[in-house]
């Protein structure tokens, strides 16, 4: 959540990624090191999966520009330039890999000396409604205008099209990503602005990001199968009024790993001074599995906190999941708005049920009644088995059953989701529409050669 710029030290990151800007509208182009350079602001192209592309600083596709990526390609952002690449309004990614060809963006640094944070990650800005205006400053990079770099809508998100498209991102893989440029500056693995729901998003793996996995700002995009592994802040973050639906999504956490202003599985606020602006933070998620740090060790990072910590004015909706193991409390609810839409959940090996912070206006003993508590983990997880494989995640009896799918949990009755009868993300098999074991998925990208 990020609230402040340093001046002086915008100018000084403007200056070094001016210097790696060949011209606007910069053509592809050999970079020396085997790849191909992409810089600058893009005009509409389709990418070689027989080749190897790198980003070099702030990488644009502009309004009116589309840039398609075919299944197989690998694309590096460029650690010394801090590479992103930000698809403003008005302008697509068509990202489109497959089960068993997958796309990847991952660090340009060698095997062995790949780190969270190397580049700056995917930003993708839209035209749909948040409660910040609708000429709002996506935070990152993207903060400032470096000269004409990505035109006059540069960095900007927000409108009043919550069906607007931009583009498709399937069978994806996202690693290394996440820079925090300052204090509350920061880009994430991937960040979604405004984006509207005609917009396409599932099976995207967002691995040891320098800040959060997945953030949104506002919008009304939708998404199934999400990865959020071992990244440092939190797996899933909304703000400004997001108001889609996420289904099947994993956040899986290293024990050592977090970020100092305190990790957790979901964190979500209406906005960043937790007003009534409209619209709200009304997200839905469903069948997500939560695992935290103390599956792994009870040596843990002393900067994670919350299985979930919803706050700031924030109505989003957490139904049919799994979380486990987090140290401070399984959910937090900090000045929520209405009554409590936590319910129908499965919660286990968690130091603290709930902590509620006075006249939130939720209703704690509903809380406790309407979520299934376990004091151990044993009872859900294979933990004998290889992490992360299905034995590992898969359920046990106690979520296998009772997933609700109707009006009386709140936004579940859309034919968006997927009616399955178990809680978190997998029950006792794969989810055939998961393709778990197809190739999409890296558990090991520090030692993977591309």
């Amino acid at each position: 959540m990020k609230k402040y710029l340093n001046l002086a030290f915008a100018l000084l990151l403007a200056a070094s990624v001016v210097s790696c800007k060949k011209s606007d509208d910069a053509p592809a182009a050999d970079g020396g090191d085997g790849t191909t350079h992409l810089s600058g602001n893009l005009s509409t192209q389709t990418l070689d999966a027989s080749k190897k592309y790198t980003l070099i600083g702030l990488v644009y596709v502009t309004s009116g520009q589309t840039l398609t990526i075919p299944a197989g390609t690998v694309v590096y952002g460029d650690k010394a330039s801090k590479a992103s690449l930000v698809i403003n309004r008005g302008g697509k990614l068509v990202a489109t890999g497959t089960a068993a060809n997958p796309i990847v963006f991952t660090t340009n640094a060698p095997a062995g000396y790949r780190n969270a944070g190397d580049w700056g990650g995917i930003v993708l800005l839209g035209k749909a409604k948040a409660n910040n205006g609708p000429n709002a400053v996506i935070e990152g990079p993207t903060d400032f205008t470096i000269g004409n770099l990505g035109g006059s809508d540069n960095g900007l998100y927000g409108g009043t099209d919550d069906a607007d498209n931009s583009g498709t991102l399937q069978y994806i893989r996202i690693e290394y990503a996440g820079i925090a440029y300052q204090p509350n500056v920061e880009i994430n693995s991937l960040t979604l602005g405004a984006v509207g729901n005609g917009t396409t998003i599932d099976h995207i793996q967002a691995s040891y990001g320098g800040d959060d996995s997945f953030e949104w700002f506002g919008g009304s995009v939708n998404a199934k199968y999400l990865v959020a592994y071992k990244g440092w802040d939190d797996d899933f973050d909304t703000d400004n009024g997001f108001s889609g639906k996420v289904q099947f999504g994993l956040g899986l956490r290293a024990a050592n790993l977090a970020d100092q202003s305190g990790s957790n599985g979901f964190e979500s606020d209406n906005n960043a001074t937790g007003g009534p602006e409209t619209p709200q933070t009304t997200a839905v998620f469903s069948n997500i599995t939560i695992l935290g740090p103390l599956l792994f060790s009870t040596n843990i990072s002393g900067n994670f906190k919350h299985g979930a910590h919803v706050r700031r004015n924030s109505a989003e909706s957490i139904y049919n999941s799994i979380i486990i193991g987090y140290p401070t409390a399984t959910v937090n609810f900090e000045k929520t708005s209405g009554t409590l839409k936590v319910k129908n959940n499965f919660f286990a090996n968690n130091k603290v049920k709930g902590l509620f912070t006075a006249g939130n206006g939720n209703d704690t003993t509903g809380f406790f009644a309407a979520n299934k508590w376990s004091v151990s983990a044993s009872s859900i997880l294979d933990t004998t088995a290889a992490e992360p494989s299905i034995a590992f995640l898969k359920a046990a009896s106690a979520p296998t059953t009772g997933a609700i799918f109707n009006s009386s949990l709140p936004g579940m009755e859309s034919t968006f989701f997927t009616n399955v009868a178990y809680k978190g993300a997998f029950g006792t098999t794969p989810d055939a529409a998961w393709n778990w074991n197809s190739g999409w998925l890296n558990w090991t990208p520090a030692s993977t050669a591309y």
